[in-house]
């Protein structure tokens, strides 16, 4: 069983009655959620979604008609009914794919619940925007880099063995995670010829500016803000998923 991290990359995407026509009509159109045993309560049901839909294209076929024989502002209201919809169903899907998530110990159970229900979720940009390196640094030891995001900040660095790249490791081989201030480490006594997966995260010290207990500003997108309260503590909630943003996985040979 993997772990739970990062439930908080489950968001769902909705829409917007500033979006195209055709493109509400598209994303609504897509929603398969009959017969799925995790969302037999659905704020709007496929069959109810697919007549505002049809009622939509309808109406908006009429209004690009020569001479057209329906106004933009019924568009408009047939429109607002349907993103009205689509918006109260997303919501509700991400909290079910975040509950899966949870239940199942695996992100990817979320992620799938969303994918099967036709709806998208957002792509997180903080694996993709942290300058992260794992390279080879001599037999059984690898040197992990990072851009540092903060004066002060910490380093955290986790890492386990897998059976092929793109494969993140099960919870049984992942090891205890590594903490520096450091924004450059050196880990060794690996395994020569075996496969890691390595990640980090970053997280930013408390702020001192105000006396606001507003979280720590997020100097750079990949780092983790962290919240404190007034008197300048750091703050932990428990039952949360995961106190870090981390990145993907990274995967290398052991030379």
């Amino acid at each position: 069983m993997t772990e739970k991290k990062n439930i908080s990359l489950i968001t769902v995407l909705t829409t917007s009655a500033k979006n195209p026509t055709l493109d509400v009509i598209h994303v609504g159109s897509l929603q398969k959620t009959t017969g799925n045993a995790l969302l037999p309560n659905m704020p709007v049901n496929d069959t109810t979604m697919n007549t505002q839909v049809g009622t939509l294209q309808t109406t908006y076929n009429g209004f690009k008609a020569v001479p057209p024989i329906f106004t933009e502002a019924q568009v408009t209201a047939k429109k607002n009914i349907v993103v009205a919809s689509y918006n109260q169903n997303a919501g509700y899907i991400q909290g079910i794919a975040r509950a899966a998530a949870i239940a199942a110990g695996d992100v990817n159970a979320g992620l799938q619940l969303v994918n099967a229900s036709g709806y998208k979720v957002k792509k997180s940009k903080s694996a993709t925007t942290r300058a992260f390196s794992v390279t080879n640094a001599g037999e059984g030891a690898v040197e992990i880099t990072t851009k540092a995001v903060a004066t002060h900040a910490g380093y955290i660095r986790q890492y386990g063995t897998t059976s092929a790249k793109g494969a993140p490791p099960t919870a049984d081989t992942i090891q205890e995670p590594l903490f520096s201030v450091e924004v450059s480490v050196v880990i060794n006594n690996l395994k020569s010829n075996t496969i890691y997966a390595f990640r980090e995260a970053s997280i930013l010290p408390v702020g001192r500016k105000a006396n606001t207990g507003t979280p720590t500003t997020d100097v750079q997108k990949a780092a983790t803000p962290t919240t404190a309260n007034k008197a300048h503590k750091a703050v932990f909630t428990d039952g949360v998923a995961s106190h870090y943003n981390w990145s993907e996985w990274k995967y290398i040979v052991i030379s």
